[in-house]
């Protein structure tokens, strides 16, 4: 047999001798060292065994047969695979080495305590002796591959700034351009948002409608840049610092309320230079350089069990956590449209100090609940402002998975809104009321290279009066339905049609009504293509029929090319 096949069969044996003398004086110490590493390494992946013979792949013509006979039935302490094997040849690790040497230890341990078995004889110790000699050189190689990775270690954790804390970071780039062609013009509401679009209410209280030529927008160039600093202190919680900025507008920034007036590109500047995600709180410019500002801040822990998750902090993103989805939710690297990453109707406000919880409850069943103050740093005793005094919204769902690859969400919603900007089924300016939205939100992974997905919201809205003026309540809807195709290794296909918000149904009390002459639909499609695990390219494509819900706007087309780093 060969020396490297003897190696792993009895490399615990060799160093028997060199560690025997400083386990004899104090055995539970070392027994107690090296039992941490067989722990942590080993498992249950091996087996007592009571006869070397029952081991199939050693040798009985092998010299080393008779030390592995003795090893098992005079010590006990020779461990095999369960299908009765030893693997000789296979190389040794740290943790297998550690745990071979324990049962061994432990086993001397026990004469020694009882004074009882028989003794080493001088055989064996010529034995021991001579494996020691012969794989003297394999254990110096191991003892110095073993301080190099120590070292190596010391070295990393000498040039973090925090042993605690990691960062990592992503750069979103992306060229972009669209137009509803020559000789087109598209209407866009004044102060409201697209759900009304040109509906008489719209025209009668906020001033009607602008007009912009379909060929007017300029190819773009956007980007938003984001570092996250990742801190633990127990292992099992996080405390996440995000800063982020934006530059560059997109087609929406021209055309105004179209996707539900989340943006085309919800990682770029809209009309008003803000980003969509409204990570800063000055606006954005369009000659290349950011605002930075801190736009989220969370910390999330287990708290009595790892089923259960808290968090809490003065800056939190609400669809973080409801109404997540696998295949459109990532404006990064998956559909840029602010509208295809989420349900609006039951994510209206989706920014704010707050916090929630998510329970595991079983593993087929989840429920989650959050609450977000729109304002709620403020101090002031009046106004849109505070935790409780200002605009809020509780967001509840409930996940049922009734498959490995398939998940059902229901959601629930409601807004308490308080004199600033009702976004959720007007966009209207200047009024109080309540909204209550339901969600459905659902994915279904058919085969590993198919999956659909889809949303669909309801909200009611009953609102206060504008001056001396009363609406009556609103109905509004919202739906998105799509597919994806992966291919390769992190690649995938995928399209997306659905409606942004729209109101259905509401008037004034004088018979006016919301409801608008057109139904918006968008279709966007995209390929992701995995250059490398820290860089993706992804072409997408969106079209925009009767754009902020008015019917005789002509269809939009938009085209970026993105690129996505993250390190």
């Amino acid at each position: 047999m060969k020396k490297r096949y003897l190696f792993s069969a009895t490399a615990s044996l060799a160093a028997f001798i060199g560690m025997a003398s400083s386990v004899m004086a104090n055995p539970a110490t070392s027994v107690q060292q090296i039992d941490q590493y067989a722990q942590q390494g080993f498992g249950s992946t091996v087996s007592q065994v009571n006869s070397v013979s029952e081991l199939t792949d050693v040798d009985p013509n092998s010299w080393a047969f008779q030390a592995l006979k003795s090893v098992v039935e005079r010590y006990g302490c020779l461990e095999g695979y369960p299908n009765k094997t030893y693997r000789g040849n296979r190389p040794l690790s740290r943790y297998e080495f550690a745990a071979g040497l324990n049962a061994c230890l432990e086993r001397v341990n026990e004469l020694i305590t009882a004074s009882t078995g028989d003794k080493a004889t001088k055989e064996d110790l010529a034995t021991l002796q001579r494996l020691q000699e012969d794989f003297r050189n394999e254990l110096a190689a191991l003892r110095g591959r073993t301080d190099a990775l120590e070292a190596k270690t010391k070295d990393i954790e000498s040039k973090l700034f925090n042993v605690n804390s990691k960062l990592d970071a992503s750069v979103v780039m992306g060229v972009t351009g669209g137009q509803a062609g020559s000789g087109n013009t598209i209407f866009s509401p004044v102060r409201s948002g697209p759900s009304i679009g040109d509906s008489p209410a719209n025209q009668a209280l906020f001033g009607g409608l602008t007009s912009t030529s379909g060929n007017a927008n300029n190819v773009s160039f956007v980007a938003r840049t984001s570092l996250n600093i990742r801190a633990t202190f127990s292992g099992q919680d996080e405390l996440l610092i995000r800063m982020r900025g934006v530059t560059g507008q997109d087609v929406a920034a021209l055309f105004s309320g179209v996707s539900g007036g989340r943006g085309s590109l919800f990682y770029a500047l809209g009309p008003d230079n803000f980003a969509y995600d409204r990570s800063s709180v000055t606006a954005g410019t369009t000659v290349g350089n950011a605002a930075v500002s801190f736009d989220k801040i969370r910390y999330v822990t287990n708290i009595f069990t790892d089923k259960l998750r808290v968090f809490i902090g003065p800056r939190i993103d609400l669809f973080e956590f409801i109404d997540t989805n696998s295949f459109a939710n990532n404006e990064e690297v998956d559909f840029s449209s602010g509208f295809h990453i989420n349900n609006p109707l039951t994510t209206f406000i989706f920014t704010g100090p707050g916090g929630g919880f998510d329970w595991q409850i079983f593993d087929s069943l989840a429920i989650r609940a959050l609450y977000i103050a729109q304002n709620g740093g403020s101090a002031i005793a009046y106004g849109n402002s505070g935790l409780f005094g200002g605009s809020n919204i509780v967001a509840t769902e409930l996940e049922f998975n009734p498959g490995r690859t398939a998940s059902i969400k229901l959601q629930y919603s409601r807004f308490q809104e308080q004199g600033a900007v009702l976004g959720t089924a007007l966009g209207s300016r200047g009024v109080a009321g309540v909204t209550d939205a339901y969600g459905a939100n659902a994915e279904w992974a058919v085969f590993p290279n198919l999956a659909l997905f889809g949303r669909y919201g309801f909200a009611n809205s009953r609102i206060n009066g504008v001056a001396s003026t009363s609406f009556r309540e609103l109905d509004s809807t919202t739906w998105q339905a799509g597919l994806a195709i992966p291919f390769g290794a992190g690649n995938v296909f995928a399209a997306a049609y659905g409606q942004p918000i729209r109101v259905n149904g509401g008037q004034f009390a004088n018979g006016t009504s919301f409801v608008p002459s057109g139904i918006e639909g968008n279709i966007e499609t995209f390929i992701r293509l995995r250059v490398s695990d820290r860089l993706t390219i992804t072409p997408d494509f969106q079209y925009i029929f009767q754009g902020s819900n008015i019917s005789g706007n002509s269809g939009i087309s938009i085209g970026t090319l993105r690129a996505t780093f993250t390190f």
